[in-house]
């Protein structure tokens, strides 16, 4: 729960495939980057990540679906770089400052949208999209 708190934010919902070649460098960005949790569930016979998760939960609070699955179930293949995901979170500021603050740049400013939500635009190390709302 230390790193939750440490985060300041929680995604509400989110579940996109996710194609990647390297699972492992994959899952170390969501880890370094946005505080998530991965779990590469298969590997192949030279090791490769074939099948995995990220979440922002841990993953004993996923296990044992006391949420809604909240993460990305990651793939091995080429990345496909588009709009993979609407993420909807609490606490869009902490989550920007999490970010930035890890040195990801590829991220856009918080803007209040005329209907009073507020957006931003993350790209992730594989060049996907993710349209972040609160």
């Amino acid at each position: 729960m230390s790193k939750f708190s440490e985060k300041g934010y929680f995604v509400k919902e989110n579940a996109p495939i996710y194609l990647t070649l390297d699972m492992d460098r994959t899952a170390k960005w969501f880890e370094d980057t946005l505080g998530w949790y991965s779990n590469i569930v298969e590997r192949d016979a030279e090791g490769k990540g074939c099948y995995g998760v990220v979440f922002d939960m841990l993953p004993e609070v996923e296990l044992v679906h006391l949420a809604p699955f909240t993460g990305m179930q990651m793939f091995c293949g080429t990345p496909e770089p588009r709009l993979i995901s609407f993420m909807q979170v609490k606490g869009i500021e902490r989550m920007y400052e999490y970010i930035t603050a890890n040195g990801w740049d590829k991220i856009t400013e918080v803007v209040t949208q005329p209907w009073g939500g507020k957006t931003c635009s993350l790209t992730t190390i594989d060049g996907y999209i993710i349209n972040i709302f609160e």
